[in-house]
């Protein structure tokens, strides 16, 4: 399978590893290509524009910075996503305060937003709650961190499959889209804890009994 991703940063590059060692034929789409020397360099994958990336996956990770997220799905063409599995990783951060606040809202979270925007898209959010490092290297030192996911459609199953390849023991489905927005307040959560101790490789268990 073919997996397009969008987004040259930490996460992106990642994600691309991880779905590199997985098998999949990855291509990073990006506005600058120098961002991506060395990741090409030491992995098997493509580098193309955004439009590039889109046309090419039959999946699409959207792993841009939340503000950036609706004008890089507008370079890559609306019509590249249509009836594909789009993975939402991103944040809508203000990072005009540090820690950055959350600029979405109940009912109108970057999720929710997506979807609006690629109606013909099977949009789920996944992997925005914990560090770039450990989304396909989940196991820590501790133990087994959780993965919480939401999403419309069958496209959870999609992600569910390759989080327990990549390690994740459990995967909880929180339902439809419109839970993007708790999603987006957890990930505030993970942030928080970060600015405050200066540690980002923390995750979240839930624990049942």
């Amino acid at each position: 399978m073919k997996i397009g991703i969008l987004g040259s940063g930490t996460v992106g590059q990642q994600l691309g590893i991880g779905f590199i060692r997985l098998g999949y034929d990855v291509k990073m789409g990006t506005r600058d290509k120098s961002k991506l020397d060395e990741w090409i360099k030491n992995n098997n994958g493509s580098i193309g524009s955004f439009e590039e990336a889109a046309k090419f996956g039959e999946v699409i990770v959207l792993a841009t910075a939340g503000s950036g997220t609706e004008n890089a799905i507008n370079l890559a063409k609306k019509e590249n996503f249509e009836n594909k599995i789009v993975v939402d990783v991103t944040n809508p951060l203000d990072h005009s305060t540090m820690p950055p606040g959350l600029t979405s809202s109940f009912g109108n979270s970057e999720g929710e937003r997506i979807q609006r925007l690629l109606p013909k898209s099977k949009v789920v959010k996944a992997f925005n709650t914990i560090s770039a490092y450990i989304m396909c290297n989940p196991k820590r030192e501790e133990g087994d961190p959780d993965l919480f996911i939401c999403g419309n459609d069958e496209g959870k199953e999609f992600v569910t499959k390759i989080a327990k390849e990549w390690g994740w023991k459990n995967v909880y489905d929180l339902g439809d889209l419109s839970n993007a927005y708790w999603l987006e307040t957890f990930a505030m959560l993970w942030i928080v804890y970060g600015f405050k101790n200066n540690h980002w490789t923390h995750a979240f268990k839930l624990l049942k009994k």
